[in-house]
C-alpha cells in the first residue's frame, strides 16, 4: 500500500502476504484482504490520518489484483492512498482490495459545498483576479504562512502569493521543486479555502 502526502507506508504493516492468493488470519484463509477482520485497520488509518494524508484514492480504491499504473503527473500532484498496483515503476499488484475509510463522510458533496474546489494549476497566473485568490490569501495568513509585503489587491495573484503558498507547501512537508508556490490539488484541498 502506498500512501502519498507526507510519507508512504507498506501494506506489510497489516501482515498481509502481498503475493499469495489467500490471507491467513488465525488459521482461516480469506481470498481478499477486505474479507479479513482487518484488525488494526482503525489504528493504522488514524495514525496515517494524523500526518494529514487525505482519505482519497486518486486511482480508485483497489478491488482486484491487477495493474493500473498512475500517470506520472497525477503521482506528483495528487495526495492520498495508492495501491502497489498504482505506483509508477512498480510491478506489484497487491493488495487487491482495501477496507473503506471509517471516517469517510456520508455525503461527500458536503465538503465540496464548504470549500472552493481546486481550479487547476494553470489558474494561478500573474495578474489573475478572483475571489478564490482572496480566500486563499486569507487562509494563508490564518495558517501563519504570510509572506506578503502588502495586503492590497488581496484578490490578485502575485509574487506575495507565490512566497506565501511556498511557505504553506513547506509547512505540509513539501521540499525542493514540490514547494514551488504554485497550488496543487493536495495542498489546495488541505488549505480549505472557503467557498466563494
Amino acid at each position: 500500500m502506498q500512501v502519498k502526502g507526507t510519507f508512504r507506508v507498506s501494506d506489510q504493516l497489516l501482515d498481509s502476504p502481498p503475493r499469495e492468493s489467500a490471507r491467513l488470519v488465525n488459521g482461516k484463509a480469506f481470498a481478499r484482504l477486505i474479507d479479513t477482520p482487518c484488525e488494526g485497520w482503525a489504528d493504522l488509518h488514524a495514525w496515517i490520518s494524523s500526518w494529514g494524508v487525505p482519505d482519497v484514492w486518486p486511482m480508485g480504491r483497489p478491488t482486484s489484483l491487477s495493474r493500473n499504473t498512475c500517470p506520472a503527473d497525477k503521482w506528483r500532484t495528487h495526495g492520498g492512498w495508492y495501491a502497489h498496483a498504482h505506483v509508477p515503476e512498480n510491478d506489484h499488484v497487491d493488495p487487491g482490495s482495501w477496507p473503506a475509510f471509517a471516517s469517510q463522510p456520508t455525503d461527500p458533496s458536503s465538503a465540496e459545498r464548504q470549500f472552493e474546489p481546486f481550479p487547476g494549476a494553470s489558474f494561478f497566473q500573474a495578474g489573475r483576479k478572483s475571489p478564490a485568490i482572496e480566500g486563499m490569501h486569507r487562509r494563508l495568513v490564518a495558517e501563519h504562512c504570510d509572506r506578503y509585503t502588502s495586503h492590497a489587491g488581496l484578490d490578485v495573484w502575485g509574487a506575495g502569493d507565490v512566497r506565501s503558498y511556498t511557505a504553506w507547501q513547506q509547512k505540509l512537508g513539501f521540499v525542493g521543486n514540490a514547494a514551488d508556490g504554485v497550488p496543487g490539488r493536495f495542498s489546495w484541498d488541505r488549505l480549505e479555502v472557503p467557498k466563494v
